[in-house]
């Protein structure tokens, strides 16, 4: 029960800051002793209030298959295509990233073919 607590209290205070726009707190807070909610609801605090510059610095401390799925959440598909070479079972993930990006926007799918046969 009180693991449970500590997670909703810190995943509540990661929003907190986040809506505040407390950037530097939720940076400090994030760095202080292990996160007892991970690093995932950083990121999510941070695309739900416009910032992904501030959200990068979170998804990397994520395994790489969480870090691709956060780069497509913030619409960054290249980004999301070079961790994507990095991870393990990357064919899949460059699956999922151009099934995400528009087969008008060929020079983009270039691009991240382009990163995919760099494997």
């Amino acid at each position: 029960k009180q693991w449970y607590q500590r997670r909703v209290r810190g995943w509540l205070k990661a929003r907190a800051l986040a809506k505040a726009r407390n950037w530097p707190e939720l940076e400090k807070f994030a760095k202080g002793k292990k996160s007892p909610i991970g690093y995932k609801p950083f990121v999510d605090a941070c695309i739900e209030n416009c910032n992904k510059v501030e959200a990068v610095k979170y998804v990397e401390r994520l395994p790489r298959e969480q870090q691709v799925e956060c780069y497509m959440d913030m619409d960054m598909p290249e980004k999301a295509a070079e961790t994507a070479r990095l991870a393990r079972g990357s064919e899949e993930l460059f699956e999922r990233i151009l099934s995400q990006v528009s087969a008008q926007n060929t020079g983009l799918r270039d691009k991240i073919n382009a990163i995919r046969n760099n494997v």
